[in-house]
């Protein structure tokens, strides 16, 4: 009998979500400390890097696993298992090619690639962020051979494991070049080649390089995370037993294999980029756009941020800044919504590739809703949370960096509404992929971005506007893609969700949860500090969310029953009369 875990969509996802808050919470130890130490500048060199990094990673890496996981996913629901070992030896030698074109893209384009966003200062965390292009492509490998065989175990470990290296070795990297450049102050030198004549002005030299060090961490770490899974492929192996292997119908061609990868691949590598592109199109636009602004009336922009902007700080260095801010502050805060959502359409990939291959009508219907259904659940009250408790939030994580924190305050409560619609669209996508259509997320994110450039390149140049212009460029992005997705996808389908259930409750259970978030922080902040207030506030608002989903009937039957032990749990609720 197979030893593989036999996990449901919303088991697989559960696994993963778990793993993500665990990474997302290392990652916040990692990333507040982080911009503590280096920053609002810094994190201007260190998100600069990212932007190049993120789309070429995505290019790498994005489409095969996705292709890699539904045709392990169709062929394991056929019992095709010798084609299943094949897959996984061919995508391997792919992700290898891919991993040294990735790399050898991002060191040879580094130089123009600085000078071309304006922030030559990020040229070395560029340069320190290339070899983890690699190493991803190989953990990517493995990853969506176990997501196709709904084994989500490897991929949730490997991930903790890659948060663990990239927290030890990223914020020591930071520390020792500072470090490094404070020595070299003290003993009357230059600093990183650099004449300086005070500490502040060494800090200030030293800060491109105390962002490559943080970077080379993320490389570190995605070399321990292909470690980890090579190791552990060797060890324990898939869980397809030889009996299977040997029952399976002979191979297809490794050629016909090969073409059909690399053809349901192209399209998902294009979308992954497309899906970047938001960060891609802030990170060409939005400093250059400043610019402009700064250019057509700085004592506008300037009065905006009275008493936040760094003494001494030239007109040329504040685009950086309000950017580094927006992105290490605002983006951080904003990208744990959709990383939890994206665990649902990892997880419902297999699930829905399966329904469609063995044309289960049942199957689809029931998955394809649930996804939608507990994306909305996940999405809608973070959304609305981050709305509600923007400013306190950053002030508890960001204490020594206030005032950028008071800057990303109004960006990050937009991006609060943009985060509902991004966590939506993943899973969609996803969906969308699953059912043979790997074109539709390319298509809907390119006019999602054409949109958003367009707004970027007019909003953020207004003085008045300024860098508030990239959030309300996201939430129009996004909506827009959010709403066509699904038209799309019932269309595709036949799947037409109920509206009251999939969506209405959710909202109704989530802007409950947002306004008890934001009353009760209020009482609080009265009699207690920052911190206690924001954690009290929101406990109490995720215990009076889950007693309102019960309340207004927001979970089902089908929803627990696919939980681990499910059947038993939806008994005891059933009792009660919390679930129909």
């Amino acid at each position: 009998m197979p030893n593989r875990p036999k996990q449901s969509f919303l088991h697989g996802a559960l696994i993963l979500m778990v793993a993500t808050v665990i990474v997302k919470l290392i990652g916040a130890v990692f990333k507040i400390p982080l911009t503590n130490l280096i920053g609002g500048e810094g994190m201007g060199y260190f998100t600069t890097a990212y932007g190049l990094f993120n789309p070429i990673y995505a290019l790498s890496i994005a489409g095969l696993p996705v292709a890699v996981a539904k045709m392990v996913a169709e062929n394991a629901a056929l019992r095709r298992f010798k084609d299943i070992r094949r897959i996984m030896r061919i995508s391997t030698a792919l992700f290898f090619i891919m991993g040294i074109a990735g790399l050898s893209l991002i060191v040879f384009g580094s130089g123009l690639f600085v000078r071309a966003v304006g922030n030559p200062g990020a040229f070395w965390s560029v340069i320190a962020i290339s070899p983890a292009i690699f190493f991803g492509c190989m953990t990517s490998a493995y990853r969506g051979y176990y997501q196709g065989l709904r084994n989500m175990y490897p991929t949730a470990v490997s991930q903790i494991v890659e948060a663990i290296i990239k927290l030890a070795g990223g914020l020591l990297g930071a520390y020792l070049m500072l470090l490094w450049g404070a020595r070299q102050f003290e003993s009357g030198g230059p600093v990183f080649g650099q004449a300086v004549a005070t500490m502040e002005q060494a800090q200030a030299a030293s800060l491109p390089y105390a962002a490559a060090g943080a970077i080379f961490g993320v490389t570190l770490s995605t070399l321990g995370g292909a470690a980890y899974l090579w190791i552990s492929h060797k060890c324990r192996g898939d869980g397809i037993t030889e009996a299977e292997v040997e029952a399976s119908p002979e191979p297809r061609p490794a050629k016909q294999l090969r073409r059909r990868l690399i053809r349901l691949a192209i399209p998902v590598c294009l979308g992954a980029v497309a899906v970047n592109l938001t960060s891609m199109i802030d990170l060409v636009s939005v400093m250059n756009r400043l610019d402009t602004a700064i250019g057509q009336d700085s004592a506008a922009v300037l009065s905006m941020y009275q008493g936040l902007i760094p003494e001494g700080m030239s007109l040329g260095q504040i685009p950086n800044y309000l950017f580094g801010s927006y992105q290490a502050l605002a983006i951080t805060i904003f990208n744990l919504v959709p990383s939890l959502t994206t665990t649902l359409g990892v997880s419902a990939l297999p699930a829905v590739a399966t329904a469609w291959a063995t044309r289960s009508e049942k199957e689809l219907r029931r998955n394809v809703e649930a996804v939608i259904r507990m994306t909305c659940l996940v999405a809608i009250p973070a959304g609305l949370g981050l709305f509600a408790l923007a400013g306190p939030i950053l002030q508890m994580l960001f204490s020594a960096r206030a005032a950028e924190a008071v800057i990303a305050t109004p960006l990050l409560q937009m991006l609060g509404i943009a985060a509902i619609f991004v966590a939506v669209a993943t899973p969609i996508n996803s969906m969308l992929q699953a059912v043979g259509r790997p074109d539709l997320p390319v298509k809907l994110m390119v006019a999602g971005g054409i949109v958003k450039l367009g707004i970027n390149f007019f909003l953020v140049a207004v003085p008045s506007v300024n860098i508030n212009g990239a959030p309300i460029g996201t939430i129009i992005c996004y909506l827009i893609i959010v709403v066509a997705g699904i038209i799309c996808l019932c269309r595709i389908t036949d799947v037409v969700p109920n509206l009251v259930g999939v969506f209405i409750k959710p909202l109704i259970a989530g802007g409950i949860c947002a306004a008890t978030g934001w009353a009760s922080f209020g009482l609080l902040h009265v009699r207690l500090g920052n911190t206690l207030s924001v954690i009290g506030a929101i406990a109490l608002a995720c215990v009076v969310y889950l007693v309102s989903l019960f309340l207004i009937h927001a979970i089902t039957k089908d929803d627990v029953i696919m939980l681990p032990k499910g059947e038993k749990i939806a008994k005891l609720l059933e009792k009660r009369g919390l679930i129909r």
